[in-house]
């Protein structure tokens, strides 16, 4: 099924320099963001490093090796609470999105904004024969 992520979108995809954005356990995670950036693996908030609450992100031990591969697209931090949002730092461009080098994306899906509200619509799903709705947030 299709998505039409930009009729979706809650949030201004040319971006906002003052939206402050959170995990759903209340992190601040941005004070702004660039853009919203719609590939063929979905939508993803475009930040730059000072909008970025660094501090407020980790990097796993396993995860240490993405920061000098050279054949690695993106590094990866992570949230530090329980959320453990996934924040991609672009180091090489890809042919299915837009992705700028030295810059930072989340998904929207794993974002609130200061009132705790959607940044995205989620997807609703065709209702299976037993009449119920399901709802997936990808």
């Amino acid at each position: 099924m299709a998505q039409d992520y930009r009729t979706r979108l809650l949030i201004p995809e040319a971006g906002d320099p003052k939206m402050r954005l959170f995990t759903r356990c209340g992190t601040l995670i941005a004070d702004g963001f660039v853009r919203v950036v719609i590939g063929q693996r979905g939508p993803y908030i475009e930040f730059d490093n000072e909008q970025l609450w660094r501090s407020h992100l980790c990097v796993r031990a396993d995860e240490l090796y993405r920061f000098n591969d050279p054949h690695m697209y993106y590094a990866e931090y992570r949230s530090n609470d329980d959320t453990d949002v996934k924040v991609y730092w672009q180091k090489k461009t890809v042919d299915y999105a837009d992705y700028r080098i030295g810059l930072y994306y989340i998904s929207p899906f794993d974002l609130v904004d200061g009132d705790g509200h959607e940044l995205i619509l989620p997807l609703v799903k065709e209702a299976p024969r037993d009449g119920r709705v399901q709802v997936e947030l990808l």
